[in-house]
């Protein structure tokens, strides 16, 4: 029983930090259209 809670916590603890990973790549990646202005 101890081991299965374990395994369970551990599984909710990596499915956290994967989503909060994946939250943080899409600030990253995003990159906004440059204006005009500053293309040459």
């Amino acid at each position: 029983m101890k081991k299965k809670l374990v395994s369970l916590f551990v599984t909710l603890l990596t499915f956290l930090a994967l989503t909060n990973v994946a939250a943080a790549s899409t600030i990253t990646f995003y990159q906004p259209e440059l204006p005009n202005k500053f293309k040459k």
